[in-house]
């Protein structure tokens, strides 16, 4: 799996940068083979605007499958969304580190992320199924009858009826829930094992 560290560096003990588009550097991990490349992104801090958003079509073309970084603004996250990669905010410490903390499995990188959100980019936010109506009725009703013998009969019979009922179908407002993936920041820092990982040119 290929993910991206944003680094104010370009080693393994370079902090993790909080900045995405203006990020000094992109680490760029096979997280299969250990092999780490960083990527100047020089064009990124320099850049006079839409630093974000070309720094997403970046990582896409790199073919990066989740990212890790402090931050990620509205407009990037609608390219990372489009482009099918699950990202991880609030992350601190070096970029060792945080590769030591992904192979505990404190940071999950499961696949199902990316389709969950390609599902939740194709409906509509902020709308819940509507609530169930619910409706009043009253009836009331009278009758009266009379007979009479020496071969006549007569009757009369009187009734009314009235119902009134109401009923409402409301669609709940509710706040549209955020794409991104959120990693809390580590508390007590776990000794750091030997890396695997080795940075290539």
């Amino acid at each position: 799996m290929l993910i991206a560290i944003t680094a104010t560096g370009d080693s393994l003990q370079s902090e993790v940068d909080p900045r995405f588009g203006r990020a000094a550097y992109y680490m760029i991990v096979d997280t299969e083979s250990g092999d780490v490349k960083a990527h100047d992104n020089s064009d990124g801090i320099n850049a006079s605007n839409g630093a974000g958003t070309g720094a997403a079509q970046t990582l896409s073309e790199l073919g990066v499958e989740a990212l890790y970084t402090g931050r990620v603004g509205p407009k990037a996250a609608d390219v990372l969304n489009q482009a099918k990669i699950p990202y991880y905010e609030n992350i601190s410490g070096t970029v060792e580190e945080v590769l030591s903390r992904i192979d505990q499995g404190e940071a999950s990188q499961s696949p199902s992320q990316v389709n969950n959100i390609a599902q939740a980019s194709s409906q509509l936010p902020g709308l819940k199924p509507g609530i169930p109506g619910s409706g009043r009725g009253s009836g009331m009703g009278m009758g009266a009858g009379r007979g009479m013998g020496m071969g006549r009969g007569m009757g009369s019979g009187r009734g009314r009826g009235m119902g009134m009922g109401r009923g409402a179908c409301q669609t709940q407002q509710v706040p549209a829930e955020p794409l991104r993936q959120t990693v809390p920041p580590a508390g007590k820092k776990p000794p750091v094992q030997p890396s695997r990982y080795r940075l290539v040119k």
